[in-house]
């Protein structure tokens, strides 16, 4: 099997984490797709993100469509917090990888470079903290 990343709107995958004092949960939202989590504990979410993101980005490989995951990103508000607590280097998590095996569908052969029927993609997600306590 190749290893081959044709995902480059999805590499990395930022997710943002913080508390929410009003539901009183943490939420991890991934900025690129929108997906969203929340736990009782930040270590919860970010495992259950990670999870969700690895089962959507496959599945979008799998029906040779990104531009579903891709059609509905998090507010703008987040990519800003994503910014501002990726300058902070205790924000930032450690990037965590997932890879998604799958066919490469005939018209992206060529896009790829290879005749591989088969590939593995890997990306990676970035997760940045921002407030993880109660106020």
């Amino acid at each position: 099997m190749s290893s081959v990343t044709i995902l480059q709107p999805l590499d990395p995958l930022k997710v943002f984490l913080e508390y929410d004092n009003q539901y009183q949960v943490y939420v991890a939202q991934c900025l690129q797709t929108g997906h969203l989590v929340t736990a009782d504990d930040p270590e919860l979410a970010k495992e259950m993100i990670v999870e969700l993101l690895e089962e959507e980005v496959s599945l979008a490989v799998k029906a040779n469509d990104i531009s579903t995951l891709l059609s509905n990103p998090a507010p703008m508000e987040l990519f800003f917090k994503w910014e501002l607590a990726s300058k902070v280097p205790e924000a930032i998590e450690p990037p965590r990888m997932i890879k998604v095996s799958g066919g490469v569908p005939r018209e992206l052969r060529v896009l790829v470079g290879q005749d591989y029927r088969a590939v593995e993609v890997e990306t990676e997600i970035r997760i940045a903290k921002g407030k993880t306590a109660a106020a």
